[in-house]
């Protein structure tokens, strides 16, 4: 069996390394970002501190029917987005039955706020079996698919993060708050409670 030159398989793994690094550094600058983000929401807010966070802004990805869905063409009064994947077992199902208290609580003014979920498994899910997931917890909720680039691109844009494993898959446990301008405006923590929601939807509104 003839084996490859040694220099090659070297540079190959150089790549590889860089490459490595590269992801590595993006999802540091990012969890930086962001942990700046949530020290800032620890602090009792007012309307006019929610200035633009700097991560998240307009997107597009497949919705229902397998149509292009954009959201600076479909935004409402506030946009509560989120990834995930339909066979998350824990994270995924908790924060959409979490939402869908959300939207009980606010009573009237449910109907200014929009849940958007998106699928980081670009393998398994489609604009098929998303909108049945989310619908059955808010038959309003948007549920959106794409390919691997176009899901890359959007988790990109949020400064969020996943990694494939063998059987599930681990991903960003925030959830975005954004305008009708595609502004994000606040980030959540998983541990936010539906009240806390709530609290700073109604500030916003």
């Amino acid at each position: 069996m003839i084996q490859k030159p040694i220099v090659k398989t070297k540079f190959k793994s150089f790549d590889r390394n860089i490459d490595f690094i590269q992801r590595n550094l993006w999802v540091r600058i990012s969890y930086l970002v962001i942990v700046g983000i949530l020290f800032l929401s620890t602090v009792d807010c007012k309307k006019e501190d929610f200035t633009p966070v700097g991560i998240g802004g307009d997107f597009s990805l497949i919705g229902m029917d397998g149509k292009n869905w954009k959201l600076s063409e479909n935004a409402k009064p506030i946009n509560l987005i989120f990834f995930g994947y339909t066979s998350c077992p824990d994270y995924c199902p908790m924060t959409l039955s979490k939402l869908s208290k959300v939207k009980k609580q606010l009573g009237n003014d449910a109907d200014q706020v929009q849940i958007v979920f998106i699928s980081v498994d670009s393998k398994k899910d489609n604009y098929k079996n998303i909108q049945s997931y989310v619908s059955f917890y808010d038959p309003n909720a948007i549920g959106l698919v794409g390919d691997k680039n176009q899901i890359d691109s959007v988790v990109k844009l949020f400064g969020a993060h996943y990694e494939v494993n063998d059987s599930t898959i681990d991903h960003s446990t925030y959830l975005y708050l954004l305008d009708d301008k595609t502004t994000t405006r606040y980030l959540f923590k998983h541990a936010d409670s539906p009240e806390k929601i709530v609290e700073i939807i109604r500030l916003l509104l």
